[in-house]
């Protein structure tokens, strides 16, 4: 059975996945979502944390692409 999230459940899976990440500064990024697509946006202040934000979000069942505008 293949169940479908919709964006607002990945949106909340995603930020879920950035806060149990200790090298992520999770207030500091935004989650935006649709049909699936993920936006990262906002600050980071380190490349492991860019990559370590992007690989959270991509673990997130329902991703179906990425995004990411993270400075």
């Amino acid at each position: 059975m293949n169940i479908m999230k919709n964006d607002l459940e990945i949106q909340a899976d995603v930020l879920a996945e950035l806060r149990w990440d200790p090298k992520i500064n999770a207030p500091q990024i935004g989650v935006e979502v649709s049909n699936g697509v993920v936006t990262l946006s906002g600050y980071v202040e380190s490349y492991l944390e860019k990559i370590s934000a992007e690989k959270a979000a991509k673990h997130v069942i329902g991703v179906d692409h990425q995004a990411e505008m993270l400075t």
